[in-house]
């Protein structure tokens, strides 16, 4: 006999219904929760192993108790310290102001100096209002949580991030190079041989990021950032101006687009956009780097940032990108119907290897090179001679002359609209949470600042080959604020 059914609750119209931003936020919060605290289960363990090894490395330098009680109480007031320079919050008040390099529909983006390190930094500060008003939550969450996972020399580094009543704050290192767009400004049009250098170079960089299971999705040349080495960095200065795009308006006007796209001559779109590039770069933004399945409905891959790549490929041999419209809904009709718009032109006398590669990455996403994996764009002709495994330590084709680490001649500047630090009474109230931005917060260790075990069982190892048996001698130092213990006269672990 089958068990009794427990009759089912009417549904009424009354339930309350979740909101998608609730979920979202929700998801957030649990996110946020789950890595605090696997993050915090992950460093008791390790610190467990690491104490286990120190003990077993006194024991081996034969440290009497009064001696490996020493050195305990030092690596624990050290770890304390660490601990506490972690807790403090940072602000805005922690930074002064230099020029602003990067204005956008969000924000902006200014060289400031730390006030304690003196390091000279990128502050990108965006508007929360303007963020949640036009759904870039989600963004702004994966920006910043790609650039706090990040550990690798193709991403710019995120020193900080953090938040007040108004905004939300991403210090960065300040790359003083500028950016690609910069250099194709003042270049034009660059040697097929130095356009393989920043493509090879930026192949890596797309690489790391797919690797942190990120799309980027807004590969263009002002989002590529050039060191004081003249090697690239990626980043998102942009601002995320393209949402002012809508995908519903893209395919009107198809006759305007076809009578563009045939009465437009090589010369003609060289001439015009070498005159217009400087203004589109420093006002709206541009969809020219959009792989054509963003626009649409039906998902898309990281593939995506390939044709991205073949795009400034194009325009760095060329002179201008190849879906170059003086209206941004044209250059996303050209874009959506690329078979009869991109055309690479005779005159500008590109090898077959680098037509080809365009061709094989301005194209539909199934056929393009990186379907399959990065190593078969890393394997196409137009390579011949890329050292992959070396490529940062070369000399890159132009490396700027700096006057400082503040300098800043390789970007526009801004005037002023608002004064830098917020007014007393916009000012964030103490213990005040935004639940859109739960977890925002990012403070990066130094390497002062890294495990403290581990930096004290480093040095116990070092004594212990370096002493050839000799038993030394432990001893608290005297003095100063900074306490530490010495060993022969030789310091085993500073503070």
């Amino acid at each position: 006999m089958d068990p009794p059914r427990t009759p089912k609750r009417a549904e009424t119209r009354d339930q309350p219904q979740i909101s998608a931003a609730s979920r979202e936020k929700a998801e957030a919060a649990k996110a946020f929760i789950a890595e605090k605290y696997s993050k915090k289960k992950r460093e008791e363990t390790e610190n467990r192993e690491y104490w286990d090894e120190i003990n077993k490395k006194m024991t081996e330098l034969n440290l009497s108790e009064t001696e490996q009680q020493i050195v305990k109480e030092e690596i624990m007031h050290k770890e304390a310290e660490r601990l506490r320079l972690m807790r403090a919050r940072i602000s805005i008040f922690d930074f002064e102001p230099i020029t602003i390099i990067g204005r956008g529909a969000f924000g902006e983006v200014r060289v400031v100096r730390h006030k304690t390190s003196n390091e000279i930094l990128a502050l990108k500060k965006m508007n929360k209002t303007e963020m949640i008003r036009k759904n870039q939550i989600q963004h702004v969450r994966a920006e910043r949580n790609v650039l706090a996972k990040a550990n690798n020399p193709w991403i710019v580094e995120l020193k900080y991030s953090f938040q007040d009543e108004k905004y939300l704050y991403l210090a960065m290192e300040y790359l003083q190079g500028g950016d690609l767009m910069t250099i194709l400004i003042k270049r034009d049009i660059l040697p097929q041989d130095e356009a393989k250098f920043y493509i090879a170079e930026m192949v890596l960089a797309i690489e790391s990021v797919h690797k942190l299971n990120y799309i980027h999705r807004d590969i263009k040349p002002d989002n590529v950032l050039i060191g004081r080495d003249g090697h690239v960095k990626l980043s998102d200065f942009g601002l995320c101006k393209l949402s002012e795009v809508q995908p519903d308006n893209l395919y009107s006007n198809l006759n305007k687009l076809e009578d563009e796209a045939r009465a437009k001559q090589y010369i003609e779109k060289k001439s015009d956009y070498k005159r217009n590039r400087a203004l589109a770069y420093s006002t709206v933004g541009t969809p020219d780097y959009i792989a054509p399945e963003v626009f649409g409905r039906g998902g898309y891959t990281e593939t995506v940032d390939w044709w991205s790549v073949g795009v400034i490929l194009f325009e760095m041999v060329v002179g201008y990108p190849p879906f170059f419209s003086d209206e941004p809904s044209i250059t996303c009709q050209k874009i959506l119907h690329w078979r009869s718009t991109l055309a690479i032109p005779r005159e500008a006398n590109l090898k077959h290897s680098t037509c080809d590669l365009i061709r094989k990455l301005v194209c539909d996403a199934p056929d393009r090179l990186g379907t399959r994996g990065v190593e078969e764009i890393k394997e196409h002709p137009f390579f011949n001679g890329v050292n992959w495994d070396n490529i940062r330590n070369t000399r890159a084709p132009w490396v700027p002359e700096l006057t400082s680490d503040s300098d800043t001649a390789n970007f526009d500047t801004f005037e002023e609209m608002e004064p830098f630090y917020p007014l007393e009474g916009q000012r964030r109230k103490k213990g005040k949470k935004d639940n859109n931005f739960v977890g925002y917060t990012f403070k990066k260790e130094n390497e002062e600042q890294t495990n403290t075990l581990l930096n004290a069982l480093q040095e116990l190892e070092s004594i212990n080959k370096s002493n050839s048996g000799m038993r030394p001698v432990i001893s608290p130092s005297q003095g100063s604020n900074q306490r530490r213990f010495v060993l022969d006269s030789q310091e085993l672990y500073s503070g």
